[in-house]
């Protein structure tokens, strides 16, 4: 009861601390007093005023998607037959998300290999090479979407569990590279802290996503947001390797084993992912089957 009450504070703390715990972290930034006492009770603030700001996003973001369910602009666009199929069919926007999301990991693909031609650098490439698999996955989806039925959607399930597999190979470059050459993210002035409220943002809606298409029962959807949460997964490793670089006086051994053991972490819970993704297929074509024969 009293973790809730911490974690959901009244309105006015939401509005007070985040500001108060972002001013005072740049101001310790900004005097190089980062290991003094004051600046770890300033750390503490600044984590509490995080976690709270993610224990708001749920019912803000509710709030957020009602007001703009019953705006004008959402009205007339209900009124059309596409938009109010968006706004009303959880499937339909799952289905969008794949194409949204495959077109923005090539993108991606497009902008680092012209940065890693422009730059030479082999860091780019690896990331290039991981997003194009990626999207190649996405892509994959998009596909068997198109084209499903009953049998299609547990097939293309299957595969992407076993494509986790392959999505491994050039997630584990990317962090062998991060280890082994101290390669990492950076973002310019105070973009990280932008980048921070992004990412874990990504994350809670991955999670989220991943409880919500579970129950539309589409086995592609849930793949898709397996995906989604994987993505985040390597973006918190990325925000990781941004920040101890910003930040830590701990020096390039403290960055090289940050990044390798929470890139271990992340490495082995893909696999694991896909482990489970496999089993839980096997035990629904097993009941099928069972099914069947009854």
């Amino acid at each position: 009861m009293m973790f809730a009450k911490l974690l959901h504070p009244p309105k006015w703390v939401l509005f007070v601390v985040p500001p108060v715990g972002l001013a005072a972290l740049i101001c310790v930034f900004a005097a190089h007093r980062e290991k003094s006492a004051p600046a770890y009770l300033v750390y503490g603030l600044s984590a509490y005023a995080l976690c709270i700001l993610l224990a708001a996003v749920p019912k803000t973001a509710k709030r957020i998607r009602s007001g703009v369910i019953n705006s004008r602009m959402a009205q007339a666009l209900a009124s059309s037959a596409i938009g109010g199929r968006y706004l009303r069919d959880l499937a339909f926007r799952g289905s969008v998300g794949i194409y949204r999301g495959m077109a923005a990991n090539f993108f991606y693909v497009i902008f680092r290999v012209v940065a890693g031609i422009r730059y030479a650098s082999v860091w780019f490439i690896s990331m290039a090479v991981y997003y194009l698999v990626l999207g190649g996955l996405r892509a994959y989806l998009v596909f068997s979407y198109r084209r499903r039925n009953t049998k299609n959607e547990t097939l293309c399930y299957r595969r992407t569990a076993w494509l986790l597999f392959l999505l491994n190979i050039p997630m584990g470059g990317m962090i062998v590279l991060m280890v082994r050459t101290n390669s990492g993210f950076s973002y310019p002035g105070h973009i990280i802290y932008l980048s921070a409220l992004y990412t874990f943002y990504t994350m809670v809606t991955s999670i989220r996503n991943l409880v919500t298409f579970r129950k539309v029962g589409s086995p592609i959807l849930s793949a898709a947001k397996i995906l989604d949460f994987v993505a985040a997964m390597m973006s918190i490793l990325g925000l990781q390797s941004a920040m101890i670089s910003r930040f830590s006086a701990g020096g390039d051994g403290y960055r090289k084993l940050m990044n390798a053991i929470t890139g271990g972490v992340v490495y082995a819970i893909v696999i694991v992912i896909a482990v489970y993704m496999l089993l839980w297929d096997r035990k629904r074509r097993k009941e099928a089957r069972f099914c069947e024969q009854v």
